[in-house]
C-alpha cells in the first residue's frame, strides 16, 4: 500500500519552470512568447526575459518567440531554470511598422515601454524611462503629430501602435531646441 502511494504522489507532482529569454549579447528579451509542446502560453517573458510557469506534466519541447529576434526551440532536459538564446535575426531599422506583426503585439507587449524596449532599436528603456542613444535626456515625444508629456506617452495602448520613428541629430531640427535630445514620432490607428 505504500509502494502504490508513494508512486501515486509522484505522478501528481507539479513542475515548476523558470524560462529565462536572452539575446545573442546576454541581454533578456522581454516580451517573448513561450510555447509548450508548440502550444502557446497566456502570459510572454517579463521584462527581465522570464517567464514562470507550474505544469501538471512536463513539455517535450519549449520555444521562445520575438518579432524582433526570431524563434527558438529547446528540448526539455527535465531541468526547472531554462535559458533560451535566441539569436538575432532581422530589423536594424530605425522605423517600425507593425501592421504586419499586429496580432502577435497585441499580446506581446503589456506597455508602450516593453514594445519600445522589444521592438525599437536605438532606444535604451529603464522602466518608464527613456533615452535615445547618444543621449541623456528625455527625448521629445510627439503622437500623431502633437507634442504630448511623458504621462500621455505612456498611457498609449501597443496594439493601437502602427509605427514609431526615433529621430536624432539633424533629423529633428523641425523640432527646434525641443528636439536636441531626439524625438519619439509614433502613429496610431487611433
Amino acid at each position: 500500500m505504500t509502494i502504490s502511494l508513494n508512486s501515486l504522489a509522484q505522478e501528481n507532482q507539479t513542475i515548476k519552470l523558470t524560462i529565462l529569454v536572452k539575446d545573442k549579447s546576454n541581454n533578456p528579451i522581454p516580451g517573448a512568447i513561450i510555447l509548450l509542446d508548440d502550444v502557446k502560453q497566456k502570459r510572454p517573458s517579463n521584462s527581465a526575459g522570464y517567464f514562470k510557469i507550474k505544469l501538471d506534466k512536463a513539455p517535450k519541447e519549449i520555444a521562445a518567440f520575438s518579432p524582433l529576434f526570431g524563434i527558438k526551440k529547446v528540448k526539455y532536459n527535465g531541468n526547472s531554470n531554462i535559458i533560451i538564446q535566441i539569436v538575432e535575426s532581422k530589423n536594424d531599422s530605425y522605423i517600425t511598422d507593425t501592421n504586419k506583426t499586429k496580432a502577435i503585439d497585441a499580446i506581446q507587449f503589456r506597455n508602450i515601454y516593453d514594445y519600445i524596449m522589444g521592438k525599437v532599436p536605438g532606444v535604451n528603456v529603464r522602466g518608464t524611462t527613456i533615452t535615445i542613444r547618444g543621449t541623456s535626456n528625455a527625448p521629445l515625444f510627439v503622437l500623431n503629430g502633437v507634442q504630448v508629456d511623458a504621462t500621455s506617452f505612456g498611457a498609449i495602448v501597443p496594439t493601437t501602435i502602427k509605427s514609431i520613428k526615433i529621430l536624432k541629430g539633424p533629423e529633428t531640427s523641425i523640432y527646434g531646441l525641443r528636439g536636441a535630445n531626439g524625438v519619439i514620432e509614433v502613429t496610431t490607428t487611433i
